[in-house]
């Protein structure tokens, strides 16, 4: 049985030229005795462009390298952010659509090793997705842009205004049972109800599923939802208690070391909890 194996970053970079042997032994050694990342050495003691180490980790994974410089958002593909996810989530998983093709949605990141990240954005996402790769700074010049034109970054305005909470409308097909997941369960203050909507605190409202006949037929209707709480092993604890589906279990996020969890509320969105 033959088994696959990347190439090392290094060999890589020696091969195309962009690195030469010493300074491959010395951020080897650097790495070694700090646990820094390949890349992140490289670029801090500036021996090679962010450029290269893209291309070079694009080869890696046998991925396409994108160059984002001029390159500007299609409007048609970000109007399906504010049906499926939040539009800050482009902000928040830090990628760029770059276009539609047949069913599959083509997008741009800086990571190709975060694998978690990419495979929970195409669950979200409810479409197969192309991952190509670009620089970080290349993909934070774009989000800078368009944050600047006031698109895409209208929702996360909102969020800062309301304490974290990113407030969106989901139609639900019970909104008793949606009301209770999110009151009793999450804590949240209800605003206002009616035999139509449910308005909580922060923003986030309810809606019954006839909402759903406004959106495009062949939408997949899913929502993100972040909610904070000030004890979450607390809220994790209830979750199982009360046999709460479970996207992912109580974890720390990235390197700020902060613990979170998801799960999913009665009508399959997805609930990120977060520490206040």
């Amino acid at each position: 049985m033959n088994t696959f194996k990347r190439r090392k970053i290094g060999e890589i970079l020696v091969d195309r030229g962009e690195l030469n042997t010493s300074d491959l032994s010395f951020v080897l050694a650097l790495i070694k005795s700090t646990g820094e990342r390949f890349g992140k050495v490289c670029l801090v003691n500036a021996l090679v462009s962010e450029e290269a180490l893209a291309r070079a980790l694009a080869e890696q994974f046998g991925m396409e390298y994108v160059d984002l410089k001029g390159f500007k958002m299609d409007e048609a593909i970000l109007e399906i952010f504010p049906h499926v996810l939040p539009k800050d989530t482009i902000y928040r998983f830090h990628f760029v659509p770059l276009e539609s093709c047949g069913d599959c949605l083509i997008v741009a990141v800086d990571d190709p090793t975060d694998i978690l990240k990419l495979d929970e954005l195409e669950f979200l996402l409810h479409k197969p997705v192309i991952f190509k790769l670009a620089t970080e700074s290349a993909i934070e010049a774009v989000l800078q842009r368009e944050e600047g034109s006031g698109w895409i970054f209208k929702d996360t305005a909102e969020l800062k205004e309301n304490g974290g909470f990113c407030g969106v409308k989901i139609p639900v097909s019970s909104l008793k049972k949606s009301m209770n997941f999110y009151r009793d369960f999450l804590g949240l203050g209800v605003k206002k109800q009616s035999q139509d909507l449910v308005v909580f605190e922060h923003g986030l409202v309810l809606v019954n599923a006839h909402y759903r006949a406004c959106l495009p037929k062949d939408l997949k209707l899913r929502s993100l939802v972040y909610i904070e709480t000030s004890d979450i092993e607390g809220r994790f604890s209830r979750a199982i208690k009360h046999n709460i589906r479970i996207v992912s279990k109580l974890a720390q996020w990235g390197e700020s070391g902060k613990l979170f969890f998801r799960c999913l509320d009665p009508d399959g969105n997805v609930v990120e909890v977060i520490p206040q």
